[in-house]
């Protein structure tokens, strides 16, 4: 199997997961959007961005499900930007997401959202195993 359809594979599991479980990467994006509200204070196109983005998180593994399929299709960047998109979290987000869990000692909360890590752990698994074409 070639690496991009192991990447494509890896999403699919990852979309089906976060559909399931009815995970939408609308929170991350609305934390990445509160940060930047805080730094540059209230802009009318840093709301409307984190509208759009929010409304994009929103469909949450549909739009990793779809970025699985587009990297199938070898249209590997779009792919992992509708990973990313859906899965709201890139690998530092997660990974200090569980680090601050497990600092706080929260273990129950922890395993009450593993299902959720592990969908996302695996978008951002397909993100980083799919491989762009070079273009000749």
């Amino acid at each position: 199997m070639e690496r991009n359809e192991q990447a494509a594979v890896l999403a699919a599991l990852s979309g089906a997961l976060l559909v399931a479980i009815g995970y939408s990467g609308a929170r991350g994006w609305y934390r990445f959007f509160e940060m930047l509200r805080d730094f540059f204070g209230d802009r009318p196109f840093l709301v409307a961005l984190a509208y759009v983005f929010a409304a994009l998180g929103s469909l949450g593994g549909i739009l990793v499900l779809a970025g699985g399929f587009l990297i199938h299709k070898d249209h590997v960047r779009k792919g992992r930007l509708l990973i990313l998109l859906g899965s709201g979290a890139g690998f530092f987000s997660l990974l200090l997401f569980l680090l601050a869990n497990l600092r706080r000692e929260e273990f129950s909360y922890l395993f009450h959202v593993l299902p959720a890590v592990v969908g996302v752990g695996l978008g951002i698994a397909a993100r980083l195993w799919a491989r762009p074409t070079p273009m000749t």
